[in-house]
């Protein structure tokens, strides 16, 4: 992480540089040539990326006003099972210790890859994130609240969808522990936008090809507390 921060503590800054850590799982969907080294930044991963450092930005005249980089340090794509984590994220637990155990097992895989990672993103095989929701819908991708991890699954096919989740992040980490979106969907649900073509709608079905953002959401992420070190 960087940032041009001020002297000035409630200042935000107008640039940081978030530190991406990509870890690939067996089976998951990252359009990459089997020959290609482990090392080498797969295509899906590569187009996401970019996706999040177009629309985290925020231009006048062609001239940056604020805006957020997205850099991966390092990514690994794993040709075998990790020990300690399920080799599909449907089968992942939801809730309870196992759930935790997982999570703590992703964490310390994403450390020995990266250590000097701001958040960790994992690419899994699997269409859903753990088994069908109440109401029949399914969870795409997955930011936690408490950990530095974001969970891709094959059905996250979104070329934005990874910015979606990144947005997330940033204003979970709010240093001034003010979560919720500028424009919160509804009470019981202010991390997302209440506009459908919003970046951060709950579901990106409604977005137009490329959704829009605002310039406050912009300034709320550049509050993350992980450019404030």
């Amino acid at each position: 992480m960087n940032s041009n921060l001020t002297n000035d503590h409630f200042r935000t800054v107008k640039a940081g540089t978030l530190n991406v850590c990509i870890i690939v799982l067996p089976g998951a969907k990252v359009d990459r040539n089997s020959t290609d080294n482990q090392s080498i930044v797969p295509n899906r991963v590569k187009r996401d990326i970019a996706a999040a450092n177009k629309i985290w930005k925020q231009y006048e005249k062609n001239r940056l006003i604020q805006g957020v980089t997205f850099t991966i340090t390092r990514s690994v794509v794993f040709l075998e099972n990790i020990s300690g984590i399920v080799s599909n994220a449907e089968n992942f637990p939801i809730g309870g210790s196992s759930h935790l155990t997982m999570v703590q097992a992703m964490l310390k895989t994403g450390r020995k890859v990266c250590q000097n990672a701001d958040v960790y993103v994992f690419y899994m095989n699997g269409n859903r994130f753990g088994p069908v929701n109440f109401d029949y819908s399914s969870t795409l991708a997955v930011t936690y609240n408490s950990f530095p991890l974001i969970i891709m699954t094959n059905a996250s096919t979104d070329e934005y969808l990874l910015a979606h989740e990144l947005g997330h992040f940033m204003f979970i980490t709010n240093r001034f522990n003010e979560t919720d979106d500028p424009e919160p969907f509804h009470e019981l649900d202010g991390n997302h936008n209440r506009t459908p073509s919003n970046l951060m709608f709950p579901t990106p079905e409604f977005w137009p090809i490329v959704p829009e953002i605002t310039s406050e959401q912009i300034h709320k992420a550049l509050n993350s507390r992980v450019f404030y070190s």
